[in-house]
């Protein structure tokens, strides 16, 4: 029987020294080798109380609670048992072991989602959203992963290929008559596309900013030497994480820690005073403060009243005016705060500042972008053939390339399933048990 066709087995719970696991069969004999390990079968989608007969005498059995889910109303859309078992990697693996001795086979990376695919359960934007709730670091990542499971991106998608597809079977009505059409209906065709463009362009757009407010953001500290950067940098933490000395020119490398704002995390970095370097080491050090500020998502410039003045640099920026009374906002810059004591200041304004990027608009993952990018040079090149009057038929050709590029987001196209290399190329970043 081939793999594809088997009935699968993998842990679907993560490290099996926790103190429940759960071991997942899939496929077209999960109840035949249920029946085998554990005798009488229970109720569908009801958890029931069984031992699993792992060895011919009776110490070898593992009490154990049993679901079983026939399918195609399961997860996967086959029949499906679930095993929930002790914990510990020895009592999960005797377990595993006997399912194999039954005749299961054991599960690749991401095998259950796939079938989950395959059979429809999901479309493949959902499936990539299972990998991105995983994998998520952030709340907004996690935000967004659970809106592409729950199918908001493709929800979308099948608005804008409806709209694309009725545009479509209108110019197919005309390919007999192509001298009939009225300047009216190619007025209204070229708004169609026009609007369907710039949908696709604000996609596009969105996807950086989404991307962003996917990942932790770097927040870095900089300005002069004994300006009281590292002091501000310990002071957001809660803890001496940076070394502070009256001594200019204390930080010679940049450190890093991550800080949690709210429901917001981000890497918050202290570098190295920028001045004239004394020296090759320092020297070093400025130039790290200068990539890390190149890199980063927003800059803390940290200036004190008794060092000259240098002015912050181009971009996101929040001035610090430290070792002052009163602080000043100065224009372009994102806000300013006063003096050490006001560090609760300079985490409202990054927490704001968190904020404002966490509701950042969303497209999806970095798949979903270079479809809908195809999709809108197919667009581009329809509208600039209904505007030449070029051929209907070229026209349409066009369309249905965007219709199909966007169907591809789902993972099906009116030209036949995905390929099977990019299949394996998303699900092979799935754990096993997925």
């Amino acid at each position: 029987m081939g793999s594809e066709h088997a009935t699968i087995v993998g842990v679907a719970t993560g490290t099996p020294d926790g103190g429940v696991a759960i071991v997942r069969l899939s496929g077209p004999r999960a109840e035949e080798i249920g029946r085998a390990l554990y005798g009488e079968t229970p109720a569908a989608r009801v958890l029931s109380r069984r031992r699993l007969r792992l060895s011919a005498d009776a110490g070898g059995a593992e009490d154990a609670l049993v679901v079983r889910m026939p399918g195609p109303g399961s997860f996967t859309g086959e029949d499906v048992v679930e095993l929930h078992i002790h914990g510990g990697q020895l009592n999960v693996r005797s377990v595993v072991e006997r399912l194999l001795a039954l005749g299961a086979v054991a599960a690749d990376a991401g095998a259950f989602t796939r079938r989950a695919f395959e059979h429809g359960r999901l479309g493949l934007d959902q499936a990539e959203g299972i990998a991105a709730l995983i994998a998520a670091q952030t709340d907004a990542a996690l935000d967004q992963a659970r809106r592409l499971v729950a199918g908001d991106l493709g929800r979308e998608v099948d608005v804008l290929i409806g709209r694309v597809h009725g545009l479509r079977s209108e110019v197919e009505a005309n390919l007999d008559f192509p001298d009939d059409v009225a300047e009216g209906d190619l007025g209204r065709w070229c708004a169609e596309i026009s609007g369907l463009a710039a949908v696709l362009e604000s996609w596009v757009v969105r996807f950086e900013a989404s991307r962003r407010s996917r990942e932790r953001p770097r927040v870095v500290l900089a300005g002069p030497p004994n300006a009281g950067k590292s002091a501000l940098f310990n002071a957001l933490l809660g803890r001496a994480r940076a070394i502070v000395s009256p001594l200019p020119g204390t930080t010679r490398d940049y450190v890093e820690a991550e800080l949690r704002l709210g429901t917001h995390e981000l890497m918050l970095v202290d570098t190295a005073g920028l001045r004239e370097a004394r020296d090759v080491v320092e020297d070093a050090g400025i130039v790290r403060s200068r990539e890390q500020m190149d890199g980063a998502d927003l800059v803390v410039w940290v200036e004190a009243a008794d060092t000259e003045l240098l002015g912050p640099p181009a971009g996101e920026v929040v001035c610090v005016e430290n070792k002052r009374d009163l602080g000043m906002l100065r224009a372009g810059w994102v806000g300013a705060v006063a003096t050490l004591q006001g560090v609760d200041e300079v985490r409202a304004v990054l927490e704001r500042w968190s904020e404002a990027r966490g509701r950042s608009p969303w497209i999806g993952l970095a798949r979903h972008r270079d479809r809908a990018g195809d999709a809108l040079v197919a667009l581009e090149e329809a509208e600039g053939l209904l505007s030449a009057e070029g051929p209907l038929e070229v026209i349409a050709f066009q369309l249905c390339i965007v219709e199909q590029r966007l169907a591809e987001v789902g993972g099906r196209g009116m030209l036949g399933p995905i390929g099977d290399e990019v299949l394996r190329s998303i699900f092979g970043r799935f754990c096993i048990g997925k």
